[in-house]
């Protein structure tokens, strides 16, 4: 037996060794009586408190969608530069809404979504999904996507792809079969369901994606411009629906450019600039918050000359029959019916007006130097 064992066997050693407290890199006082003159308990008592708590995470499950400092970054494989999708964006969407998501063109509006849905893998930050991380594969299985650029086996017919995203999505053979063919009579494709695919136009696609996208009966929407490539009648099916799924209980997150339809649909309203967060809402706070301008309808076609106190605040457009003045701070409003008063003017209307939703879409960014040319470039 070696020296060293010898000596561990000895019972001294061995109540010495227990004895010892032992080295530690933090020093442990979890059995330290604080009571004992000259205890710790004053150093501890002295750390001071801290100013605030910190911010609490909303819980993941009270909403369809949440994300904390989510950011996606892309790195050119041939200059190596960081391009940046989104950056630290924070999204909460409320089950049971519908949110429009608008940005530009290359503004991160698509990023976000694949984000969502798993198709793109996140640089940092963290995100939700009806409880669940992104991270899970679960977390898909009780929603439903359409990108903006879907793909279709054009050698299926319409019934056969529609069964075959009812068959990915969990459904059963024979239920992926009626709802393929309920579906389809639902977004007006029921006519010739065994139609290939090649043969489709555009509008017909998008119709069918979307359907797709719904055969499950989803919790979350998920809606890459699903207006896209849609006539005036397509639109209106689709807003149809979106409301239908609202109406029962799902949440809808979508994105779109075609703002008239977003302020029609939307019961709150995120705006991404430059892959940043700016701004979300509902169209009414949007709208409450901007400025408002006055329209004055004259009759008769002549010249009004507002005076030089009025000159900067007014506006004035001849045409045939009448005069068009468009006042842009609404406290004057008392002083221009004075002047056109005094002046003779026929005053047939006084209208108050609103920004719509494009205008101040346009206005904020303009804010965050967005131009025309800048968001044409990244189309």
């Amino acid at each position: 037996m070696s020296r060293a064992r010898r000596l561990l066997r000895r019972g001294p050693l061995r109540r010495q060794a227990a004895e010892t407290p032992p080295t530690r890199g933090i020093e442990d006082v979890s059995a330290q009586n604080f009571d004992e003159p000259g205890s710790r308990r004053g150093r501890i008592l002295a750390v001071p408190p801290l100013d605030r708590a910190e911010p609490q995470l909303p819980h993941p499950a009270d909403f369809a969608i949440l994300t904390r400092k989510l950011t996606k970054s892309y790195r050119n494989p041939w200059t190596l530069q960081v391009a940046r999708g989104i950056e630290d964006l924070d999204l909460d969407v409320r089950r049971g809404e519908v949110l429009g998501y608008l940005g530009p063109n290359g503004a991160g509006k698509t990023t976000t979504l694949k984000l969502l849905v798993g198709l793109h893998k996140a640089t940092r930050g963290a995100a939700w999904v009806l409880g669940e991380p992104i991270e899970r594969a679960s977390s898909r299985r009780r929603l439903g996507f359409l990108p903006e650029q879907p793909y279709f086996y054009d050698y299926l017919s319409g019934v056969e792809y529609l069964e075959l995203a009812g068959r990915l999505s969990g459904l059963g053979a024979q239920d992926a079969h009626l709802k393929a063919i309920r579906w389809l009579g639902r977004v007006g494709l029921g006519d010739r369901p065994q139609l290939r695919l090649r043969k489709y136009s555009k509008g017909m696609l998008q119709r069918l994606g979307l359907a797709a996208a719904l055969i499950h009966d989803p919790e979350l929407l998920i809606l890459d411009e699903p207006m896209s490539g849609l006539d005036p009648f397509g639109r209106r099916d689709v807003r149809e629906l979106i409301l239908e799924q609202r109406d029962r209980g799902a949440t809808v997150l979508f994105s779109s450019h075609i703002l008239p339809d977003v302020e029609i649909l939307c019961d709150r309203v995120a705006i991404i600039l430059k892959g940043v967060l700016t701004r979300i809402a509902t169209v009414g706070e949007l709208v409450q918050g901007s400025s408002q301008t006055i329209e004055i309808r004259c009759a008769g076609g002549a010249e009004l000359k507002p005076p030089e106190a009025l000159a900067a605040h007014v506006e004035g457009k001849q045409r045939p029959h009448e005069t068009l003045l468009t006042l842009k701070d609404e406290r004057l409003l008392h002083d221009v019916l004075g002047w056109l008063i005094t002046a003779g003017a026929d005053v047939r209307a006084v209208t108050p007006q609103r920004a719509t939703l494009e205008e101040l879409f346009l206005a904020t960014a303009e804010k965050v130097g967005v131009t025309p040319e800048e968001a044409r470039r990244s189309a």
